[in-house]
């Protein structure tokens, strides 16, 4: 569970938050290789990460996750790859 005040703060940086409801969508552009090794000849593509949950009282609970590529190929991320990101949030 996250506390929705620690989701807002993400807006700072490179997230964007939707409420809509009780549902709750976290989005954001990874960066590509070469831009998260500060080497452009490595290249690589940026994907989109989305993680979705439901808002429940002042917290959110994650219910699902992905990664979509420049295609529209979507990866399932597990949520418990997803704790430790977690954790960084709540410490927000």
């Amino acid at each position: 569970m996250i506390p929705l005040q620690k989701l807002e703060k993400l807006r700072e940086g490179p997230y964007e938050v939707r409420k809509m409801g009780d549902a709750v969508e976290i989005v954001f552009v990874t960066p590509t290789l070469g831009e998260a090794a500060s080497d452009p000849e490595l290249g690589g593509e940026n994907r989109v990460v989305v993680l979705r949950g439901v808002a429940r009282g002042d917290v959110v609970e994650l219910t699902d996750a992905y990664v979509e590529d420049s295609q529209g190929r979507r990866t399932r991320i597990s949520l418990r790859d997803l704790e430790l990101w977690v954790e960084y949030v709540k410490s927000l």
